[in-house]
């Protein structure tokens, strides 16, 4: 196995531990990484094929982003708790995005230390979208940190 695909199974057995919730939230954010270590596992020649359709993947993007229940991330959270309904595992992909919106929605650019701003985004997000584990909170606060820079 190489690396990529170790980093990729990682990935998928961490979030088999956590609750649906928090493993769409993981699955959400980590899916153009997990995405990007697929597309190099591919072979040249497929990889090719995907390269030649460069003027769609902005389109796709935007497509996943709108619709992440019908996307890789769905195919990733039935992996990790299979056997459960359908429409369960599509809210919880679309809860949440919507929570991840919410804290980069409720990051204040301008006023304030960089430290309190971030944290303050996830605050307001998680009144608006509770139940969450620590961990994914905290996870919600380092990539609005990581990102927001």
């Amino acid at each position: 196995m190489t690396e990529d695909e170790e980093t990729i199974a990682r990935t998928i057995a961490e979030a088999s531990e956590l609750p649906l919730k928090d493993a769409a939230y993981l699955l959400w954010r980590e899916c153009s990484k997990l995405d990007l270590l697929a597309w190099r596992a591919m072979p040249p020649n497929v990889r090719d094929v995907f390269r030649s359709r460069a003027a769609e993947n902005s389109i796709e993007v935007k497509f996943e982003h709108d619709h992440p229940e019908d996307g890789l991330t769905f195919d990733r959270l039935q992996l990790t708790h299979p056997g459960l309904d359908e429409a369960e595992v599509k809210q919880a992909i679309i809860a949440a995005v919507r929570f991840d919106d919410a804290c980069f929605g409720y990051f204040d650019k301008i006023k304030g230390e960089f430290g309190a701003r971030y944290k303050r985004a996830v605050e307001l997000a998680a009144r608006d979208y509770p139940g969450y584990l620590e961990l994914t909170y905290q996870r919600a606060r380092y990539y609005i940190s990581y990102y927001m820079k």
